[in-house]
C-alpha cells in the first residue's frame, strides 16, 4: 500500500513540474520579443478599419459626348497641350452619321473642335471650324484624304493625303497665340509626285509671310487651295 501512495505522489509532482517548465518557457519566449513603441498621438488602425479611397479616372467618352451635336459621331479624338498650360486638351473631328456611302465619298463638312482641359478634368469648347478637315470625297481615287491630327506644345496640324496618278500631301499647322488666346495658321503645304515616279517629289510650303494672319476660325481649306 505504501508503494502505491508513493507512486501517486511522484506522479503528481511530475505533472506540477511539467506545468512549471511550460510557464517558464512561455515567459522566456515573450521576453525575447522586443516591445514596439507606439507614439502617444498615433492610433493603430486595423486592416478592417482602414478605408482606401479609389482614384476615379475621368471618363473621356462621357465627357466628350456633350460636344458632339445631334446627327454627328466622333471620327477621331487626339490629346495634347493646345494652349501651353500643361493640362491635357482634345481635338475632335466629327462626321455626319448618315454620309453619302458612294465609292468616291461625299462633300459634307467635318467639324473640328478644340477642347481645353480644365483642372477638374472637364473640357471647355475653345474653337470650332467646319472647313479645316477635307471632305471624305476630296481625296480623289485615293479615297478619304484625312490622315489625322498631330499636337505638340501649342501647335496642331491637320494632315491629308490624296490624288490618283498624281499624289499629294497637304498639312495645315496652327499655332497658339497666348496674347489673345487664339490659334492662327502658321504653316501650310505639302508634297506632290506621280505614282509612276514616286522618288521625284515636289514640295511647296507657305508661311505667315505668304498668307498673313489667318485665324483658325476663318480658315477654309478650299479657299486656301484655290489661292
Amino acid at each position: 500500500m505504501r508503494n502505491k501512495y508513493t507512486c501517486i505522489i511522484q506522479a503528481l509532482f511530475l505533472v506540477v513540474g511539467l506545468n512549471a517548465c511550460q510557464k517558464q518557457s512561455k515567459t522566456r519566449m515573450e521576453a525575447s520579443v522586443p516591445a514596439v513603441a507606439v507614439p502617444a498621438n498615433q492610433k493603430l488602425v486595423t486592416s478592417a478599419a482602414r478605408k482606401v479611397e479609389p482614384t476615379a479616372a475621368p471618363d473621356s467618352v462621357q465627357q466628350l459626348a456633350p460636344f458632339i451635336p445631334t446627327g454627328y459621331n466622333l471620327l477621331e479624338a487626339t490629346s495634347g497641350d493646345l494652349n501651353l498650360d500643361a493640362l491635357p486638351d482634345k481635338v475632335l473631328v466629327l462626321q455626319r452619321i448618315d454620309p453619302d456611302t458612294s465609292a468616291m465619298g461625299d462633300t459634307l463638312d467635318r467639324p473640328l473642335l478644340l477642347l481645353l482641359g480644365q483642372p477638374n478634368h472637364r473640357y471647355q469648347l475653345a474653337a470650332r471650324n467646319d472647313r479645316a478637315v477635307m471632305c471624305s470625297g476630296c481625296g480623289g481615287m485615293m479615297g478619304d484624304p484625312y490622315q489625322g491630327i498631330t499636337i505638340k506644345k501649342g501647335f496642331f496640324s491637320v494632315e491629308h493625303y490624296g490624288g490618283s496618278g498624281w499624289r499629294w500631301t497637304h498639312i495645315s499647322t496652327f499655332k497658339y497665340a497666348p496674347a489673345d488666346k487664339q490659334w492662327y495658321l502658321h504653316r501650310e503645304g505639302g508634297d506632290s509626285f506621280h505614282a509612276a515616279d514616286p522618288e521625284k517629289v515636289e514640295t511647296h510650303i507657305e508661311t505667315v509671310r505668304d498668307f498673313g494672319q489667318v485665324s483658325f476660325a476663318d480658315y477654309d481649306y478650299e479657299k486656301r487651295l484655290g489661292e
